[in-house]
C-alpha cells in the first residue's frame, strides 16, 4: 500500500487571546489571511472585555534544524 506524506509547514499564524494576567493560543493558522479573518471575527464577535486583545503574530512550528531529522524519521523503510 503506498503511503501518502503530507509536509506541515514550519510557519504558522498564531491567533491569541492577551489579557493582563495570561496569554492564551486561540488557534495556529498556516494562512496569514486566514488568521487576520479569524482574529477580526472574534473581535467582533467574542465580546472583548476591557484589557484584553487579540492579536496576530507569526509562530516558528518546528526549527530549521529539526526538519532534517524529521525527515529522515519519516522515510518509510
Amino acid at each position: 500500500m503506498h503511503r501518502t506524506y503530507i509536509r506541515i509547514p514550519a510557519h504558522f499564524f498564531r491567533v491569541s487571546l492577551h489579557t493582563e494576567t495570561d496569554n492564551m493560543t486561540l488557534a495556529l493558522v498556516p494562512d496569514q489571511n486566514h488568521a487576520n479573518l479569524i482574529a477580526h471575527l472574534l473581535n467582533e464577535h467574542y465580546g472583548i472585555r476591557k484589557g484584553e486583545t487579540i492579536t496576530v503574530a507569526p509562530t516558528v512550528i518546528r526549527h530549521a534544524d529539526d526538519e532534517a531529522e524529521d525527515n529522515a524519521k519519516s522515510l518509510p523503510k
